[in-house]
């Protein structure tokens, strides 16, 4: 009897140990184990975004679901909680209106990049020094898509340098690069809506135009921004953003070596193997345990 009462208190504890085992097991898995990103089709962030994602993936077992979007949905999907995580918001003057729009919906993860520049960009050669130099001429502002932030600071210039006349063309950034480049090699006045960091700095001498009016600021904060309750339920993720900060160095080479390659995330890989050091300081004591054999 005593034999039996014994067997039956062992089975017991050891049924209720495989239940808090699994339990645990479901909970990490739906709770710290998938994130979704979302990013706009600018230089930067695609490179931000895909270095996240690697890491996440293969350093801390993290299940990535990553979206392309405009910054006006890139907001609103973060401020819905449809999305987790916007790793390229430009702060507090480029993208200030998108967050006006959400206040209280999103919370600022951390700095990504502190030196962060937007304004009308020039060849060093261009004959135009300031904004306003740009009054009576019939060159265009090649810039980037309608609904950026960038965009609505340069509609504001065009109106308080009174630069009347000035087309202001909306295309995709891959389209103003490559007029850029072409200008660049006829050594033809071109202007555009231009941010750095951004592998134009890097392959060319270009210049920004002086700004006196202060229309697109002096500096601004790339930021990671989440959504509204994410270090509750995402704590290592937060952790995670907090730390990825990038030098200037750093971020150029990143966007560099992403640009250099077909594959974006091959170019992101060859920066990820040169700055090993760097990347694993991002993910220390984050990685998950491993599982104990019982």
């Amino acid at each position: 009897m005593i034999r039996k009462t014994k067997n039956s208190l062992i089975a017991c504890c050891v049924l209720l140990m495989l239940a808090a085992c699994t339990s645990q097991s479901g909970n990490q898995k739906s709770e710290d184990r998938k994130v979704k990103l979302v990013y706009t089709d600018w230089s930067e962030a695609v490179a931000l975004t895909n270095l996240a994602k690697i890491l996440l993936e293969e350093q801390m077992d993290i299940e990535v679901q990553a979206k392309l979007t405009d910054v006006e949905e890139a907001y609103a999907e973060v401020a819905s909680g449809k999305s987790d995580v916007f790793a390229d918001a430009w702060l507090p003057e480029t993208h200030r209106s998108y967050l006006e729009t959400y206040t209280g919906k999103i919370e600022m993860l951390s700095i990504i990049y502190p030196h962060a520049r937007t304004g009308l960009v020039v060849p060093d050669y261009s004959q135009y020094q300031s904004i306003n130099d740009l009054k009576g001429s019939d060159v265009p502002i090649i810039g980037i898509d309608a609904g950026a932030g960038i965009m609505a600071q340069a509609r504001q210039a065009i109106e308080q340098y009174e630069l009347e006349g000035i087309q202001l063309k909306d295309l995709s950034e891959q389209e103003m690069t490559d007029q850029f480049s072409d200008a660049f090699k006829r050594r033809e006045e071109i202007v555009i809506t231009g941010w750095e960091p951004h592998w134009l700095f890097d392959r060319f001498e270009v210049r920004f135009l002086n700004d006196p009016r202060s229309v697109f600021g002096i500096q601004e904060n790339i930021y990671a921004i989440g959504t509204s309750g994410l270090e509750e339920r995402l704590p290592h993720v937060v952790r995670f953003f907090e730390r990825m900060q990038l030098s200037e160095q750093q971020i150029n080479s990143l966007i560099y070596y992403m640009n250099s390659e077909a594959d974006p995330e091959d170019g992101v890989r060859e920066w990820m193997h040169k700055n090993e050091y760097i990347v694993n300081q991002w993910v220390k004591d984050l990685k998950p345990e491993r599982k104990k054999i019982m």
